[in-house]
């Protein structure tokens, strides 16, 4: 079984897929005195999102340190870019020592391997834009709301558009 050890972002190439004016425009806010709640519910919703469906919605590069399986794929976060390297003890890898198909990739022997590579999206698709917008505005609206009962829901949770993005392990 391959086991995520550490994660490390070595580069960001972009800032945030959706402005606080998109945002405030979505929600129709005109004044700037939430303008750093609505910042960080922005962030918040990204994350969740891309947690969600296993995706990477900005462009960054990043290390891995996995324990891997031989011969078990182990799949990166999608859309993937490049694999720039996989390391073993410090030392690169050759080609013959692994397979990489898509995201997902695999080693000859098992280890803890350091993987270097790029992801996320140059253009992010308008479907996944919105969903961002839509937990937002959700998030903003409903913040006085206690959910740590167990009677709370979210009955009115937007449907996401995004579940169609969603990786799911079979």
């Amino acid at each position: 079984m391959n086991l995520l050890l550490d994660t490390e972002v070595l580069q960001d190439y972009t800032g945030e897929p959706v402005s606080v004016s998109d945002a405030k425009a979505y929600m129709k806010v005109n004044f700037t005195d939430d303008d750093n709640l609505i910042e960080s519910l922005i962030a918040n919703a990204i994350r969740w999102l891309e947690n969600y469906t296993g995706r990477s919605f900005k462009q960054r590069s990043l290390k891995y340190s996995v324990e891997m399986t031989a011969q078990e794929w182990y799949r990166l976060p999608e859309p993937v870019i490049s694999v720039d390297a996989v390391n073993y003890e410090d030392e690169t890898l050759a080609l013959n020592h692994l397979t990489i198909a898509g995201p997902n990739i695999k080693v000859n022997f098992d280890g803890v391997f350091d993987i270097y590579f790029t992801t996320g999206y140059t253009t992010l698709p308008d479907d996944i834009r919105n969903d961002i917008l839509a937990i937002t505005a959700y998030t903003y609206q409903n913040r006085g709301i206690d959910l740590s009962n167990e009677g709370a829901n979210l009955v009115d949770f937007p449907m996401l558009a995004s579940q169609y993005y969603r990786r799911v392990p079979i």
